[in-house]
């Protein structure tokens, strides 16, 4: 029997909206139909169905952490990235994905203790007309050469962090997320989404602060005097992968929720999660571009 080798692996080389976005380490896709109707089943065994609204949709990671803001802002165009095929020479080794119009709602950072940065992000591709659906959102592209390689910045470590006048130690971790609510239409015969907005308005934004310090005031733990604390920024020093400048990371508005304090025999050294929120101020209201932004990476 004649071998058949069909098999990809090793996503590479993301440009999404025209940001070259390093280091990707996962990418998924979903694709298929939003509606399934069945009418009664009118004495039959099986009823029939009917399947429309054709998606694809999907979400990425990279750990060029640089381009978290500039997902949600830049301007939609294509997705392209590639995979390496199995057992084909190099020049003519690699696929190419192409997702056209994705629309990106959600954006998440994740910093750890002396591990790599990473940025995801979630999109919903949009038909450019009525015909368009799976086939013309996501197009294949066979026996390509190997693509540029394109460089990652990333992060390394968090090696201060400061909230208003309040220093915080011993920061092992930030999660942060913003999501977008997401409108979408599909009517008038339309195979697909012809209607994709990430709505700036009514957006959330919240995230969780890992930290060991112990630190006691007044009687007080380090993260409770966080929790009573005003809202203010949250500003952290980002060291950067070889030898490269460091990154000042500003997080506006932020206003812890609560904590709490779990001890083991077990663990080494105990670790706080601090959860947050992002709060606006009518004033000086906060904006993913402009004068007053939610983050700020410098």
């Amino acid at each position: 029997m004649t071998t058949v080798n069909k098999r990809i692996l090793q996503p590479q080389a993301m440009t999404i909206n025209s940001i070259a976005a390093g280091g990707l380490t996962q990418h998924q896709i979903q694709f298929g139909y939003d509606n399934t109707l069945q009418h009664p089943i009118d004495g039959l065994a099986l009823s029939q169905a009917d399947l429309v609204t054709e998606f694809v949709r999907g979400s990425f990671t990279s750990q060029d952490w640089l381009h978290l803001i500039e997902l949600l802002t830049g301007s939609v165009g294509t997705s392209v990235f590639y995979q390496r095929k199995s057992g084909a020479a190099e020049a003519t080794g690699y696929i190419k994905h192409t997702l056209n119009k994705p629309i990106i709602h959600r954006a998440s950072l994740k910093l750890t203790h002396r591990a790599y940065a990473e940025a995801s992000g979630s999109f919903e591709c949009m038909a450019a007309d009525e015909t368009e659906g799976i086939s013309d959102l996501w197009v294949m592209t066979d026996a390509q050469s190997a693509p540029t390689h394109v460089t990652a910045d990333r992060g390394l470590e968090i090696t201060a962090c400061v909230l208003g006048s309040l220093s915080l130690y011993h920061v092992t971790g930030l999660d942060f997320e913003l999501q977008l609510p997401l409108a979408k239409a599909s009517q008038d015969g339309d195979v697909g989404y012809t209607a994709v907005d990430a709505l700036t308005t009514g957006m959330t934004a919240s995230g969780t602060l890992r930290l060991q310090d112990a630190g006691i005031v007044s009687s007080q733990l380090t993260v409770v005097d966080m929790v009573k604390a005003a809202r203010g920024s949250l500003v952290l020093t980002i060291k950067q992968s070889q030898g490269a400048a460091a990154k000042t990371l500003t997080i506006a508005g932020v206003k812890f929720t609560g904590g709490g304090h779990n001890t083991s025999a077990g663990k080494e050294y105990d670790e706080f999660s601090v959860p947050f929120i992002i709060a606006n101020d009518a004033g000086t209201p906060l904006t993913l571009a402009g004068p007053n932004k939610i983050i700020t990476i410098a």
